[in-house]
């Protein structure tokens, strides 16, 4: 399957690398926000609504410092998370949702269940405008490079069996990493996501979250065939690479 946080880290045996934040994907402009003025204490404020924005387009904050998850702008505290990963990339988030005052954003947690969001401050964060994403479509059995609107390039692709079925939904990507190991059952590169697996076969050890990889059996590409992860051709792993960065947007349909 290829969970790339556990799995990647005891399955592929290597030492992780994290994502060099200098080199920066095709189409990701980054921006650097002028930290907020001081917070405001509004612990009965209003619900946030979401703002307007063009179609597909995404906004990535940088978590390299941590982030404290709430449950609301200036609400409860949920939890926290670190500004870096297990396997060593620097933390980085998709806000689907921003606060009025702009001061806040909804963001997508790599915590289970999948679909967990919750709130984080943005003062002092920096942001990243995106428009790439990926969208992968089971019944097609096809993951698509995404330019907002726009299909760069679609890939056929393994999805999980019928007792591992793939889980949909939005997640992000958590660790662009090489394996180390070309010839093994994840291929030359992997993008670990921030979704997790909550029906693993009977007997598997590889831990739970999800990925998009390569893999050494390319006959299965196109099948049902996966313990959960999407398994794509080595080619298709070297397009992706150019594009998606940490918290670039994977949309999971069935």
């Amino acid at each position: 399957m290829g969970r790339a946080l556990p799995l990647l880290a005891a399955v592929f045996a290597m030492a992780a690398m994290p994502y060099a934040a200098a080199a920066h994907p095709v189409g990701v402009r980054i921006a650097h926000a002028a930290p907020s003025a001081r917070p405001q204490a509004r612990p009965h404020a209003p619900a946030a609504r979401a703002h307007a924005k063009p179609r597909h387009r995404f906004t990535l904050v940088d978590a390299s410092s941590g982030a404290v998850i709430r449950t609301r702008p200036n609400g409860r505290i949920a939890g926290t998370l670190p500004g870096r990963t297990s396997l060593g990339t620097v933390t980085w988030l998709w806000a689907v949702q921003t606060s009025p005052d702009g001061r806040w954003a909804r963001v997508i947690l790599p915590w289970r269940p999948n679909g967990r969001t919750g709130w984080v401050s943005l003062r002092g964060h920096r942001t990243v405008a995106s428009r790439i994403w990926v969208r992968a479509d089971l019944s097609r059995r096809r993951v698509d490079l995404m330019r907002g609107d726009a299909t760069l390039r679609s890939f056929v692709a393994a999805i999980g069996a019928a007792g591992s079925p793939t889980p949909v939904g939005r997640f992000s990507v958590t660790d662009p990493i090489a394996t180390g190991d070309p010839g093994g059952p994840f291929g030359w590169y992997a993008f670990g996501l921030s979704g997790h697996q909550p029906n693993l076969p009977a007997g598997w050890s590889g831990g739970d979250q999800l990925a998009i990889h390569g893999t050494n059996a390319p006959s299965s590409l196109g099948t049902a065939a996966s313990a959960g992860c999407l398994r794509i051709s080595a080619t298709a792993l070297g397009i992706l690479k150019r594009y998606l960065r940490p918290g670039t947007p994977v949309v999971i349909q069935a």
